[in-house]
C-alpha cells in the first residue's frame, strides 16, 4: 500500500514539473495569491466553488468529506486489487481469501506492536499523518482539528483495510497522528507558506506542494481529468517587470508583459 502511495506521489509531481517548465504557460497546483491581482482577469472554465470555499471563514466540511471519501476510496480499490491478484503473487491462499472477513476480525480486536522496518514506523507513517494534517489545514481547520483529522484516517486505516493483512499496530496508531501533526505545522505548513507567497513559483515549488499535500493533488488531477469537482482555469493577465534605466537601476514604472497561466486549484 505504502509502495503504491510513493509510486503515485512521485508520478504526479514528476507530471507537474514536466509541465511547469514548459514555456511560460503554468500549471499549478498550489493555490496562491500574485501581490498584483487587481490587474489580472481570471477566465474559469468551470465555476469553482470548492475555491469560493476557501476565502470564507470556517471549515470547508464538503471538501473535507470528498477528501475523506478520496481517500477512503483509494484505500479499498488498492485493497481489492490485491485480493484479486493471484496467491502466488500475494502469498495468500484461497483458504485465506475466504477466511478474510474472520481474519479482520480477529485482527481488529488483537491489536500490537508490529516489526515494520523503522522507516516505515518513523518515516512513512509520520508522512502521511503529516499530509492529513495538512489537508485538512488547507480546508479551513485549526491545528487542534486537523490533528484529530488526522487521528482519525490514521485510525480508520490501521482498523480498515490494513487489519485485513495483519493487526493494527500500537505505534503506528500513536506514531502517524502525533508525528504526522508536528511535521505538518513546523515543517510543512511554513515551507508551503513561502511557496505561496511567491509571485512566480517555479517547478520545483510546484512539486513540493504536491508532495505535501497529495491528497489535493489528487483531488485536483481527478477534477481536471473527470469534471468531479472544479478546479481548472485559464488565467491571462499581464505579468508586470520593473522597468529599468541605461544605467540598469530600477524606475517606478513598470512594463507590462502579457502572460498565460494555467492552474488547477484545490
Amino acid at each position: 500500500m505504502m509502495k503504491l502511495s510513493s509510486m503515485l506521489l512521485v508520478a504526479l509531481a514528476l507530471g507537474a514539473a514536466d509541465v511547469a517548465s514548459a514555456g511560460d504557460a503554468a500549471f499549478s497546483l498550489a493555490a496562491w495569491t500574485a501581490p498584483d491581482d487587481a490587474v489580472r482577469e481570471t477566465y474559469a472554465l468551470l465555476p469553482d466553488d470548492a475555491r469560493d470555499a476557501r476565502t470564507e471563514a470556517g471549515r470547508d466540511w464538503t471538501g473535507i468529506s470528498g477528501d475523506t471519501a478520496l481517500v477512503l476510496g483509494a484505500q479499498v480499490t488498492v485493497a481489492g486489487l490485491v485480493y484479486l491478484l493471484p496467491g502466488d503473487v500475494t502469498g495468500a491462499s484461497t483458504a485465506e481469501k475466504d477466511e478474510l472477513f474472520d481474519t479482520w476480525w480477529r485482527h481488529v480486536r488483537n491489536p500490537t506492536w508490529d516489526a515494520d522496518p523503522w522507516w516505515v514506523n518513523y518515516v512513512g507513517h509520520p508522512y502521511w499523518g503529516a499530509t492529513y494534517y495538512t489537508r485538512a489545514r488547507e480546508r479551513g481547520f485549526g491545528p487542534v482539528g486537523s490533528f484529530v483529522y488526522s487521528l482519525a484516517l490514521s485510525t480508520l486505516f490501521e482498523f480498515g483495510v490494513e487489519a485485513f493483512a495483519e493487526p493494527p499496530a500500537y505505534q503506528d496508531l500513536i506514531v502517524t497522528p502525533v508525528a504526522g501533526a508536528l511535521l505538518g505545522a513546523f515543517v510543512f505548513e511554513p515551507i508551503r507558506a513561502r511557496i505561496k507567497a511567491k509571485f512566480e513559483p517555479r517547478w520545483y515549488d510546484h512539486s513540493i506542494m504536491i508532495a505535501t499535500d497529495p491528497i489535493g493533488a489528487l483531488q485536483a488531477a481527478l477534477a481536471w481529468a473527470f469534471g468531479l469537482k472544479p478546479g481548472f482555469e485559464l488565467q491571462f493577465r499581464p505579468r508586470l517587470a520593473p522597468a529599468r534605466d541605461r544605467t540598469g537601476s530600477p524606475v517606478a514604472q513598470q512594463s507590462p508583459r502579457l502572460g498565460v497561466e494555467l492552474t488547477l486549484r484545490y
